[in-house]
């Protein structure tokens, strides 16, 4: 992403430059075809982070085998039975979210891919909202304003995923809220996500910091050839943690607190995917004097290794295809930049500046 915004803006420089270093005029197609490229590719991006990074793994967590419309093939034999082999009758049927062709088409058309935006973008924006408003008090860091802005707002991402799970209702989003006794039932779970984010983002950035890799190109440059191999090795050493540090807090901290929340789901909201409400009878409703809720280890041990790693590769395909599309996009746009500033096109490229800048 910052790549392509580097791209961009250097296009728009080099366009705006003559042959003398003095500005002049922008042609109205270069800015045209700069910017709606820009803008396909923002939405692009944020289509493969929504609705494959976000809407996917939510169904794929709460999913189970359907084995309950699994029936127990009968003792005499019907002769008029099409079914000759009785394990055919007990095999199980695949999940639903086994694929992402299969899911998307299950999820239907463009509402059914974007489910739950408006609830997403204003828990983002409310979260971000008290925690700026924190970060003024004296001793509050940014993350822990984060931490405590994401427990306070915790009923939003329930109805979030309760959206996203649920058959479309005609109620706006504000309106299934559930109510403020549902609080404390999801507040650690979401402390310890946000908490687990917190970490995997704050433990990269500062070994980043350390290691000089948010110097700029002049720095680097400067460097010698060994020491600009050993700082491109940090670099990848640090991306490999901060994907292993994802995979080893972020992920069970999501599962355990999207699995709490689908518990939570009230019985009258029929589900999109297969989903055994009782999480295999770990969950005793508050009428007959049980919590109503999936507790945290239950939430991740009824998440069996086989699911985990379906997860694991859903994750994996979100990384490829954003790559992909990064990829595809930064070469559209240089390009662009050839189409716009000729043989200067490849001082847009990122440590390169115009000769006449």
């Amino acid at each position: 992403m910052e790549a392509a915004t580097h791209l961009l803006r250097r296009g728009f420089e080099v366009a705006v430059a003559d042959n003398e270093g003095e500005p002049s005029q922008m042609p109205i197609w270069g800015a045209l075809l700069l910017g709606v490229t820009f803008i396909f590719f923002v939405v692009v991006l944020f289509t493969i982070n929504y609705t494959f990074g976000h809407i996917l793994p939510t169904l794929l967590m709460i999913e189970s085998p359907q084995e309950a419309i699994i029936f127990e093939p009968l003792a005499t034999e019907d002769p008029d039975s099409t079914i000759k082999d009785p394990e055919q009758a007990a095999a199980r049927p695949p999940y639903i979210t086994s694929s992402f062709r299969q899911t998307i088409k299950h999820l239907g058309g463009v509402s059914g891919r974007f489910r739950g935006f408006w609830v997403f973008v204003a828990n983002a924006l409310i979260v971000q909202w008290i925690a700026n408003m924190l970060i003024f008090i004296p001793f509050v860091p940014r993350g822990v304003a984060t931490v405590i802005g994401a427990v306070i707002v915790a009923l939003l991402p329930l109805t979030w995923t309760h959206i996203v799970i649920s058959e479309p209702s005609p109620k706006f989003w504000f309106r299934r809220i559930p109510s403020f006794k549902m609080w404390r039932k999801v507040a650690v779970p979401t402390a310890v996500l946000a908490v687990a984010e917190q970490i995997t983002a704050l433990v990269p950035l500062k070994l980043a910091i350390v290691a000089g890799l948010n110097k700029d190109a002049k720095y680097t440059a400067q460097l010698s050839p060994h020491a600009q191999a050993m700082l491109a090795l940090e670099g990848f050493g640090i991306a490999a943690l901060s994907i292993a540090l994802s995979f080893l807090f972020v992920l069970p901290a999501s599962v355990t607190l999207t699995r709490v929340q689908a518990s939570l789901l009230p019985d009258t909201e029929e589900t999109i995917v297969p989903f055994d409400r009782s999480f295999g009878g770990k969950v005793i409703p508050e009428i007959v004097g049980g919590s109503g809720v999936l507790s945290m280890l239950d939430a991740w041990t009824s998440f069996d290794w086989s699911s985990r790693l379906r997860l694991v590769k859903a994750y994996a395909k979100v990384y490829a295809l954003t790559f992909l599309a990064t990829m595809l996009f930064s070469i559209c746009l240089v390009g662009e930049m050839f189409l716009i500033a000729g043989k200067d096109w490849a001082s847009v490229l990122p440590g390169k500046g115009h000769k006449d800048l």
